[in-house]
């Protein structure tokens, strides 16, 4: 069993950003990071950082199964989200992975940022002019604009210090494999 396992959905490309990163800050040889289309339950790991990008305000159903066949094990979130850069939408996103997670797992935590989309959706946006509300339409074009900028360094700065962050959560000695044995 691996020590550390990094396992991203990612479509643009944006996520797998963030995944590369938390794989390198994690200090470890017992690691390894996948694409989620190859987990196949065969990797197993004392902890995961799963990552996802945010569609339509979820993630994909293979996180949702790996997530919901975790027990017992340390897990953390990350992501990217094209309508971010804004703390209580990534507190949401957040809430959607932990609402699919056991409760015997121990959760370390999570981190999103922005990230950006496709021009088509910038098409789509310019299409509706006239259609809807036009003030509402600038400003998701603008958020639109200022995540083709991300994931930026800034974002890989904080994921690295979130990871960091997150492997502190977990017990030096082994206390939570002593609960899981209870359990």
């Amino acid at each position: 069993m691996l020590k550390y396992l990094v396992v991203y959905a990612s479509e643009t490309g944006n996520t797998k950003k963030i995944a590369d990163e938390i794989f390198y800050a994690i200090p470890s040889d017992s690691k390894e990071e996948i694409n989620v289309r190859t987990w196949n339950g065969r990797h197993d790991a004392e902890t995961y950082f799963i990552g996802y990008w945010v569609n339509r305000g979820t993630c994909s159903l293979e996180i949702i199964d790996l997530i919901t066949s975790l027990h017992k094990k340390n897990v953390a979130f990350f992501g990217t989200c094209g309508l971010g850069n804004d703390h209580e939408y990534y507190k949401q996103m957040e809430q959607i992975g932990t609402l699919w997670l056991p409760d015997d797992n121990r959760f370390l935590g999570s981190y999103f940022c922005q990230g950006s989309m496709p021009y088509q959706v910038r098409e789509r946006y310019e299409q509706l002019r006239g259609k809807c509300d036009d003030a509402q339409l600038d400003r998701m074009i603008a958020v639109f604009d200022e995540g083709q900028r991300h994931p930026d360094k800034q974002d890989l700065l904080k994921a690295n210090v979130f990871t960091d962050t997150a492997i502190r959560k977990i017990p030096a000695v082994d206390e939570f494999s002593k609960l899981r044995d209870i359990i």
